[in-house]
């Protein structure tokens, strides 16, 4: 019976394993690169997903704090709250460049942390501000802050992770923000409900001092991702060169390349396309909800993200392709934009429409994974790519939503330019696989000539080897007859048969 009992278990351990593999991991790994990635799953990517959910905790709460009671508080007029998320928006595109390449000269593991400490007290000084200006400042810097975080770790990943594991990762990782930007609605409606004027302090700032100490817990986790750090890059070859200086001429050098220039287009016109869905809660305060609800409605539209982005990044690894599971992502919140832009009198079809626009955050996920891949060749490159694409990307979010998104105009929204920066970004998505199709098959060219030399030279040296009597070698493939030592004088590596 008992043996009957350990078949089943491990029956049922064996379906569960291939089904984990399927699903979240390629079948063809040896037993050890398997063992590996699963430690690296839950070292790094733990930490990374931590941070980043951190991160948008952070971010998020101003929205939520500004329908909470924060507006009637601080006496916002006008545009203000659209000039306090550009503020953000400002500090983050100063602190993009300096704050990347100072991440590789340092050490991710320092740097990081170190940024997220910054930014978790900046934070809960929110909580004290007593006018719309101090918001501003506080708000610069902690753009200023957390500039890092995400280029930094889409940095870190790509170093580590293969080209079958790196779409569902960097998806996984993203979708924290969406995680973040949910905890944050469900904690200001506890928040609001249960701390409200407690200690003389409204709700909203509860808000931020509750975000701040979440925060605090996080900061030292970031040290611990050193010791896989090393490992994974030595097996992908993508290790940063200790102690490289970042000069003018490397900056050239990289934007030499193709894909900075590419990739800048379709993925600033994700970042821009996000602003579709981020006053739903304006429409929500204008239909007269709750508080509560107010906070809590647009969490759907969170997990509806995270869902749809982790399909497409199955997607896409499954397929080993990037470009179709792009295009088709940006349909979706295509039509969610055209719906908003029609703006229908039917609460039920302005749902659909924005919870469809949420669904836009897999169509950037994988655009960034595939630019991390094409440039895996140089740390130095992909930091400066990474770094270029989101510091162009907010340039723009700076003031094209104040522009298509005006305060005065809230909730109904002229959003039928969004629509065209999705169809941008689908167009561009396209003609990315053309230009990558086109460099790939320059590179196996290239690599075919190369090959075709190299075994010219292997078989004269075969040749010349078989007049040396001895042990054999074989190496790539190769058969060589001949003294051990003298085969090892040509050849460093062999494998004695």
């Amino acid at each position: 019976m008992s043996s009957s009992n350990n078949e089943l278990q491990s029956q049922s351990r064996s379906i569960g394993s291939r089904i984990s593999r399927i699903i979240w991991d390629r079948d063809d790994k040896p037993e050890p690169e398997r063992k590996f990635v699963q430690r690296l799953d839950w070292g790094l990517m733990t930490v990374a997903c931590l941070g980043y959910f951190v991160k948008y905790l952070d971010q998020a709460n101003i929205s939520n704090a500004y329908v909470s009671g924060m507006e009637e508080a601080l006496h916002f007029k006008g545009n203000e709250y659209n000039t306090l998320l550009t503020m953000f928006t400002v500090g983050y595109v100063v602190g993009q460049y300096p704050s990347t390449l100072l991440m590789v000269k340092v050490s991710p593991s320092i740097w990081l942390p170190a940024c997220e400490l910054i930014w978790t007290i900046l934070v809960m000084c929110c909580a004290v501000a007593k006018s719309v200006r101090t918001l501003y400042a506080l708000r610069f810097l902690i753009g200023l802050a957390e500039a890092a975080a995400y280029p930094g770790m889409l940095w870190v990943l790509g170093s580590w992770y293969g080209p079958s594991e790196l779409s569902k990762r960097t998806v996984l990782f993203i979708c924290c923000s969406s995680a973040g930007t949910m905890f944050s609605g469900y904690l200001q409606a506890a928040v609001y409900d249960n701390l409200d004027g407690v200690s003389g302090r409204a709700g909203w700032q509860w808000l931020f001092l509750m975000d701040g100490v979440i925060s605090f817990l996080n900061c030292g986790l970031a040290q611990n991702t050193s010791p896989f750090a090393q490992e994974r890059a030595t097996r992908f070859n993508r290790a940063p060169t200790k102690g490289s200086i970042f000069n003018l001429r490397n900056m050239l050098e990289a934007f030499k390349n193709w894909v900075p220039w590419t990739f800048m287009v379709p993925y600033t016109c994700f970042v821009v396309g996000l602003n579709s869905y981020a006053y739903m809660n304006l429409w929500l305060k204008k239909e007269a909800y709750t508080v509560a609800q107010i906070n809590l409605i647009p969490t759907g539209g969170y997990a509806l993200q995270i869902f749809m982005a982790l399909i497409y990044s199955w997607v896409s690894d499954a397929m080993q392709k990037r470009w179709p599971v792009i295009l088709f992502a940006s349909l979706l919140p295509l039509i969610g934009n055209i719906i908003l832009s029609v703006w229908p009198n039917d609460k039920a079809a302005l749902f659909a429409g924005f919870y469809l626009n949420f669904t836009i955050t897999g169509c950037g996920a994988i655009t960034l994974a595939w630019a991390n891949e094409l440039t895996s060749y140089s740390a130095e490159h992909r930091a400066i790519t990474i770094g270029f694409l989101n510091t162009a990307s907010y340039v723009f979010n700076a003031w094209v939503p104040n522009l298509i998104f005006p305060a005065s105009q809230a909730p109904h929204y002229k959003t039928g330019i969004n629509a065209v920066f999705l169809v941008g970004t689908a167009l561009n998505a396209y003609l990315s696989h053309l230009k990558a199709k086109e460099k790939k098959e320059k590179k196996a060219e290239y690599e075919g000539s190369q090959q075709t030399e190299r075994n010219a030279q292997k078989k004269v040296a075969s040749q010349k080897a078989v007049y040396k009597g001895g042990a054999s070698a074989t190496v790539t493939g190769v058969r060589y007859e001949g003294e051990k030592s003298g085969v090892s004088k040509v050849v460093k590596s062999v494998r004695l048969g």
